[in-house]
Parts: C-alpha cells; sequence; structure tokens
C-alpha cells in the first residue's frame, strides 16, 4: 500500500464508506504476506490505529465481526483469509478505550473467542488486542483479568502473560509488579494442575511463561528472583524448566549474573 501515511489515508478513506469494504478486504488478502511464516504485522497496526480514537460506526463493527466469523473451515491456518480475524481482534482492542459500555463487553467475549482459537496466530492476535487496550486503559486491563484469572482456561493465561510481556505496560513498576502477581497464581495453578487442559495448551502456556517472567523479573528483580526463587526447587519439573529458561535470558543472565548463579543452582539441586 505505500508508505505509513499514505497507506493510513487510505484505510480511513475506505473505512469511511461501505460500499469500499470489499476493496479494502480484498486489499487487505492481497497484503497479508500469507501464507507464510510471517502475517503483515506493520498493515495490521496501521489497520487497527483506525479505531483507537473514536467510537466505531455499525458498518464498521459490522465487518469486524464478519471478519472474526471467519473459523478455522472459512479462513485456515496460513491461509490469506487467517489475516482477517487476526486483523479484526486487533482493531478491537484498539477500540475499547473509546467504546461505549455495551460494545465493551462484547469486545471482551471476541477477544476471549480468540485467546481460545485453534490457530496461533489468532492467539497472538488475541494477545496483541489486549496489549492495544491496555496501552489506553491499563485499568481496565488489569481488572479484566483480576475479574476472569480464577475461570481462565490455560490459553487465556499465556494470553495474559503475554500481554503483559509488552514494554510500554512495564514502563510503570506497579504494572510489572501486577504481572508478577498474575504470574505466580498461574504458577502455582499449573503446579497444582489447574485448570484441566490438553497436553498441547499445556505446551503452549508453558513455552509462554519461558520467556515473559524475565521481562517482569527485568523490571523488579529483587521481586522477581524471589518469584524465581520459590519455584526453583518445585518438584515439577515443568516449573523448573519455566525457571531455568528464563535464567537463560539475556536481559537477566547478563544484567544480575550474581542472582541467576545462585538461582540456577537452585534449579540444580531441585532436579536431584
Amino acid at each position: 500500500m505505500g508508505d505509513d501515511s499514505n497507506t493510513t489515508v487510505i484505510l480511513k478513506n475506505w473505512l469511511a464508506d461501505r460500499g469500499t469494504f470489499d476493496d479494502l478486504e480484498n486489499r487487505m488478502l492481497k497484503e497479508s504476506k500469507l501464507p507464510g511464516p510471517r502475517a503483515n504485522l506493520g498493515l495490521a497496526s496501521l489497520f487497527a490505529d483506525q479505531f483507537r480514537t473514536q467510537p466505531i460506526s455499525p458498518e464498521q463493527w459490522s465487518l469486524l465481526v464478519h471478519w472474526m466469523s471467519l473459523n478455522e473451515g472459512d479462513a485456515p491456518a496460513n491461509d490469506p483469509r487467517e489475516y482477517l480475524p487476526f486483523c479484526a481482534v486487533q482493531a478491537m482492542g484498539a477500540n475499547y478505550g473509546v467504546a461505549e459500555e455495551q460494545r465493551k463487553d462484547q469486545i471482551l467475549s471476541f477477544i476471549g473467542l480468540a485467546m481460545n482459537d485453534s490457530r496461533w496466530r489468532l492467539r497472538e492476535g488475541a494477545a496483541m488486542a489486549l496489549q492495544r487496550l491496555g496501552e489506553d486503559d491499563i485499568a481496565a486491563l488489569r481488572s479484566y483479568m483480576e475479574r476472569r484469572l480464577s475461570a481462565a482456561t490455560l490459553l487465556e493465561r499465556r494470553a495474559f502473560v503475554a500481554a503483559l510481556a509488552h514494554p510500554p505496560i512495564l514502563q510503570k513498576e506497579d504494572n510489572a509488579r501486577f504481572a508478577l502477581q498474575i504470574s505466580e497464581e498461574i504458577l502455582t495453578e499449573l503446579a497444582a494442575g489447574r485448570p484441566e487442559g490438553s497436553r498441547e495448551e499445556t505446551r503452549v502456556l508453558c513455552q509462554g511463561l519461558e520467556y515473559a517472567v524475565s521481562l517482569f523479573v527485568e523490571k523488579l528483580p529483587k521481586e522477581g528472583f524471589e518469584l524465581l526463587g520459590k519455584y526453583a526447587v518445585s518438584k515439577d519439573e515443568r516449573l523448573r524448566k519455566i525457571v531455568k529458561s528464563n535464567l537463560g535470558k539475556a536481559r537477566l543472565a547478563k544484567k544480575y549474573p550474581g542472582e541467576v548463579g545462585v538461582i540456577a543452582d537452585l534449579v540444580e539441586s531441585g532436579s536431584k
């Protein structure tokens, strides 16, 4: 579509006229970079930006809902059509801050569906939607996670962790502390076998925890290393692996070699 400013104008014009929605959809499909290893994240971000500053029109909302309705049968993984719900869920997250209360509930429901989607790219889109929401209204994001966490699925918990592992959100210490608290609750529940889920869902959650926690620890090293130390001696091999993986991240290994060494010894002793 050209440079960002030109693309923004084109998107804004197409979104302003329901008669050009087909043109918009066709161009999004063409520019999706799918099939391929990486979708067009830049275009998805610019598309979401169009919904960030003002309430969405009924026609635009219908468009996003239509795109979100494309299930795996309609839009298989790595198919260009998968790009449409991937973009739509991010746009919904971007719109949350200026949406009416009823619409906010609908947005959270759609994000929830995407968090549990069988397609990994949709799950990533849901985490990015939560990041968008949190950038504009961190109180709303934190409130949603607090309300939802006890009943959240494994995949939802993974989305929560991924959403919080976002530099703009972690700029404030209080948000990093919240992220550590959420991580601790998730780790404790994981060790207790809660909630139930498939082996693949558990793997996805653990994989998310294996990198995200290190970002939280980097922001609050004292509290963060205390958390890692707690689970370094766990009898649960999965938790020790999560701790070990985070210790191996350069953001911790290079900045805090002493603390990393101490916790690494605990992990090693816990495996014997």
